[in-house]
């Protein structure tokens, strides 16, 4: 076999028992070598890694077989077992009316405003328009134009009372299900993006154009998130919203600047009606609190003059009385209690004689009178 062997190869020079030392030496060398390496080579394609923030499917020719969890792992090597590692804990977005280009401190946005005023880059506009599955055009203003076709039919929404509203959402999600997600959908970020704006268009549709823009955004967002979770749920997507965020909710870009002055005369009637609201509250309680005070001060004044007058009669009466008994006695009482309490408030001078001093001076020595 080795002469053979040796003839096709065209080395006659060589005998078959050189042939054998050497084949030998090939053997040897394989087991010191290439068993080692076939070893290492194993181990290499059935070693595999999990990241913490990621779970594994492991496939078997293509059929699913486990999901394993963070770590060191291991498969069956030469491609009888595939892995398909799913980031399970990282919180992706999708967003609809705009894309952010550059995030950061200050993060740079390609929306219809940036397009329209071409302060987007054409390679910008061309990722844009590749991602609706489009080919960019050559001439710079058709490819504006794909921009804003594919920009617009992603924001601009028709509601209830039959007005255009332009969206701009945002939508958080997560894998929750690493065998639905990969298995059950072809594309399940096209469903998700699909399934998203069917619901924006529903909810914004069952609702009028100031509720989409003004008070019911809060109940719109929740909306969203509870049913678009709801329609995935039932897509058996393995997706978990996290949140949908209404970025913004505004008029249409031509009609903008006259919405924009309706709702600023709403706010300045709001505004006037509240500072009415605040002047009523402030003067009214005062008003009805000072009218109050005087009514009880009148109150107390007529009980005053009523008591007052009654004493008054009740002493001309008893007066009276003693007046009838002794007219002589009460009229001289009176007279005194007159004379002290006006003689006091005058400045007297009374000069002592004999004739003041045993009567009229000592019935007059008040205070009011000075002695000399």
């Amino acid at each position: 076999m080795i002469e053979e062997l040796l003839r096709h190869l065209g080395e006659d020079s060589y005998t078959s028992d050189e042939w054998v030392e050497k084949w030998r030496n090939i053997k040897r060398k394989i087991r010191s070598f290439g068993i080692p390496t076939a070893t290492v080579l194993t181990l290499f394609s059935s070693l595999y890694t999990v990241p913490p923030e990621s779970k594994v499917v492991v496939r078997r020719f293509g059929e699913y077989v486990r999901t394993t969890e963070p770590g060191l792992r291991l498969m069956l090597p030469f491609g009888i077992e595939r892995v398909d590692e799913v980031p399970v804990k990282t919180i992706k977005k999708e967003e609809f009316g705009f894309r952010t280009l550059r995030p950061g401190v200050t993060s740079e946005y390609l929306g219809v405003p940036e397009v329209s005023q071409g302060k987007v880059s054409r390679n910008d506009l061309e990722d844009l328009v590749r991602s609706a599955e489009l080919k960019p055009a050559e001439d710079d203003r058709e490819l504006q134009g794909q921009a804003l076709d594919v920009l617009s039919s992603e924001y601009l929404m028709l509601t209830g009372d039959l007005n255009m509203v332009d969206i701009e959402l945002i939508v958080q999600y997560q894998i929750s299900d690493p065998v639905s997600y990969l298995f059950n959908l072809e594309h399940p970020l096209q469903t998700l993006r699909d399934a998203s704006q069917a619901v924006t268009r529903r909810v914004m549709g069952n609702g009028s154009v100031d509720e989409a823009i003004t008070i019911g955004r809060i109940e719109n967002e929740a909306m969203i998130q509870r049913e678009l979770q709801r329609l995935l749920d039932d897509y058996e997507t393995g997706i978990h919203i996290v949140t949908a965020k209404l970025q913004s909710t505004n008029a249409p870009l031509r009609v903008r600047p006259a919405f924009n002055l309706v709702n600023e005369s709403v706010q300045t009637k709001e505004k006037t009606i509240n500072q009415a609201k605040e002047e009523y509250n402030k003067i009214i309680p005062k008003a009805r609190g000072e009218a109050q005070r005087q009514i009880q001060t009148a109150e107390g004044y007529k009980i005053e003059r009523v008591n007052r007058s009654q004493g008054d009669v009740s002493k001309f009466l008893r007066v009276l009385g003693e007046y009838s008994e002794a007219p002589r006695i009460t009229e001289q009482r009176m007279y005194l209690e007159t004379m002290s309490r006006v003689l006091p408030k005058l400045d007297l001078t009374v000069v002592d004689d004999k004739g003041l001093e045993s009567g009229f001076y000592r019935m007059f020595n008040l205070s009011g009178i000075k002695e000399k």
